[in-house]
């Protein structure tokens, strides 16, 4: 269900007003919400109270501040009203929230199958017996499994998973100075294991 954004924490007295009088143009006559709570006439005076009490604050006496202050307050507590009333009767329609001027929370799209992993590459270390890996993050992966294997890649070869990873890059160590070896990724989200990325090698030192 989409959910509502009122957009208007942060705003100070002047972009408050101008919130307010795009909220005003959209809700008159709306006929998507016939009878909001509050009022569009309650709205503008409320709106109308605080464009005064910001002119009266121009010369920053204490008083005609702390009125401005008030009057913000209290348009702020209308417009929380009515986007409580919009939220209830739009039923999460989107179209409906933002005919009203407020804006809608973008939702997450859900990620199904996992794509293999791309752009494997397998690195010679300056390090002994350490290889270092790194491939191209896969949209909804949580962690990766690395499988190794120790001879020329066939039919009946076969791989060995060596090491998890949270990030796009690890590092295999302990292994045979002098000899190659190779690799393959992939990616694991909440489907599961996706499929093998294509294979690296690389000669350790």
């Amino acid at each position: 269900m989409t959910q509502l954004i009122k957009q208007i924490t942060r705003l100070n007295a002047t972009q408050l007003v101008e919130k307010c009088k795009f909220i005003e143009a959209r809700m008159d006559g709306n006929q998507a919400f016939p009878d909001p709570t509050p009022k569009l006439t309650d709205i503008v005076a409320a709106r109308e109270a605080l464009e005064a009490s910001i002119t009266g604050a121009l010369d920053g006496g204490r008083t005609a501040v702390a009125i401005r202050r008030v009057r913000q307050k209290e348009l702020k507590l209308l417009l929380d009203q009515l986007a409580g009333y919009v939220s209830s009767v739009a039923e999460g329609n989107a179209l409906a929230i933002l005919s009203m001027g407020f804006g809608v929370k973008r939702q997450a799209t859900p990620v199904g199958e996992l794509l293999a992993p791309a752009d494997l590459q397998a690195d010679i270390s300056s390090f002994a017996g350490r290889v270092d890996l790194r491939w191209k993050t896969v949209r909804g992966a949580v962690a990766y499994h690395l499988y190794l294997c120790r001879t020329e890649p066939s039919a009946t070869a076969t791989w060995e998973q060596v090491a998890v990873s949270t990030k796009a890059a690890t590092k295999v160590v302990g292994l045979a100075s002098g000899q190659t070896f190779w690799f393959r990724v992939a990616a694991i989200g909440t489907a599961g294991v996706g499929p093998l990325s294509e294979v690296a090698h690389t000669l350790v030192r």
